[in-house]
């Protein structure tokens, strides 16, 4: 991609992102985010075809600055939380705008929404895994652990939004942890 193309389209992420800080998802039209990145309707879906689309990329940012905590085994395995999970849990719990729940927010792009983000994860899940640990040290499928892992994530990060605004998410993030090195453990050959 060439220096423009990288420039219009981080234009067009960061207007989402700044749109989401005053509205719901379900509330922002694209010709709110073509305005806000000041880029033509040509531009806009030379990279994006909807909104969604930018979205998904937005939470595939999140989750790759998340799991890059997870680079060793041993972080994994941990009994506590990275940073970055906590941080993460604290972003989706302090910057989730409006209180209304996530369904309602992404309206009629719940469905297909949720279903994609548990898939990228999960395909971040199993690259990391297999690169930190192999393939070859696990019991079962890692598309089965990594799908786990993955809902196990959305699920604390819906709770995050949907929860009540928390200062501190320390709590939160040390159960995910405890449940994450769980299956990891289980599922690691003896």
């Amino acid at each position: 991609m060439n220096t423009r193309v990288n420039r219009s389209k981080k234009r067009i992420m960061q207007a989402f992102q700044t749109l989401l800080n005053d509205k719901d998802y379900c509330d922002i039209t694209v010709t709110e985010i073509i305005e806000q990145a000041d880029v033509g309707k040509t531009t806009f879906y030379r990279h994006y075809e909807r909104k969604l689309d930018i979205f998904y990329e937005l939470h595939r940012l999140f989750f790759a600055r998340l799991l890059s905590s997870y680079d060793q085994a041993e972080q994994w395995l941990s009994p506590v939380p990275s940073d970055a999970v906590v941080r993460l849990l604290a972003f989706f719990s302090n910057e989730s705008g409006f209180r209304r729940s996530l369904t309602y927010k992404l309206g009629n792009d719940w469905s297909q929404a949720s279903r994609q983000l548990k898939q990228d994860l999960a395909a971040q899940i199993e690259t990391q895994l297999t690169e930190v640990f192999g393939a070859e040290r696990f019991d079962m499928a890692l598309t089965d652990l990594s799908g786990a892992l993955a809902a196990l994530f959305i699920e604390f990060i819906g709770q995050a939004v949907n929860g009540p605004k928390q200062t501190g998410m320390e709590e939160k993030a040390a159960n995910l942890q405890r449940l994450i090195r769980a299956q990891v453990t289980a599922a690691l050959n003896p």
